[in-house]
């Protein structure tokens, strides 16, 4: 729990002050210029992408899990091809509002460094994109993903993406230390974002070596890795569990 507690923090300001934008960061998008259902059918078009390059067609492929859920864009998405779609995020805001827009989902508040509410072997298909690069440590997000190897089925079908370095003004990440010491200091979030344009989002990496390391170990199966449009450096992995 210690390890997450700041950054639980920071995800809780970005949902109450712009969680579309926290969750799909368009630049002509910020200070809640997404419209809603535009916004929800990005998720709906990356979903379809991903389902038709993994071969699942539409209808009850079992059960999905969709990892840092946020308001549940993609969680919508998966409903078309799985009969059961659990979402997890480490904000309450963001689960809330993911509840009242898509309520044939399960949502769940996750605020540990692991997936133990889930017993072993029991997604089909697990998804994560966009999120294990905002967890605090690269320790962390090595840790979910033996988690997800962990939660999968064997047979079954897991995609995340991390970068696999950063940028230096991602390393540097100014904005967010900005951020950090004067929400330190007492100043509002809402402050900080509306009115000095800061955010606390961070960044991390992981080498492609540390990833595929990662897989193998916990028992995974790296199917391919491939370099996607997420940003500069940014890598999606395809895995699976004999």
């Amino acid at each position: 729990m210690r390890g997450i507690a700041v950054p639980k923090r920071e995800w809780e300001d970005l949902a109450h002050l712009d969680p579309f934008w926290a969750i799909l960061t368009e630049h002509d998008k910020k200070f809640g210029q997404w419209n809603r259902d535009v916004f929800f059918e990005t998720g709906q078009a990356e979903i379809d992408e991903v389902m038709s390059s993994c071969g699942f067609a539409r209808g009850d492929n079992g059960v999905a899990l969709d990892f840092g859920c946020g308001v549940g864009r993609l969680s919508r998405a998966l409903t078309r091809y799985f009969g059961h779609v659990h979402g997890v995020d480490v904000s309450r805001e963001m689960v809330r509002l993911a509840m009242a827009f898509t309520p044939s989902c399960s949502f769940h508040i996750n605020e540990s460094e692991n997936l133990s509410l889930f017993s072993a072997d029991y997604f089909q298909f697990i998804y994560s994109n966009i999120l294990l690069q905002h967890q605090p440590s690269r320790e962390i997000a090595k840790g979910y993903i033996r988690e997800f190897i962990r939660v999968l089925e064997p047979g079954g079908t897991l995609i995340f993406q991390i970068p696999y370095k950063l940028s230096l003004r991602y390393a540097l990440q100014p904005r967010r230390r900005l951020y950090k010491l004067l929400r330190h200091c007492g100043l509002s979030p809402d402050l900080l974002y509306n009115r000095l344009n800061l955010d606390p989002m961070r960044t991390i990496a992981l080498s492609r070596r540390e990833v595929e390391s990662t897989v193998l170990k916990q028992g995974g199966i790296l199917v391919r890795s491939y370099s996607d449009h997420f940003n500069r450096y940014s890598m999606s992995y395809v895995v699976s569990k004999s």
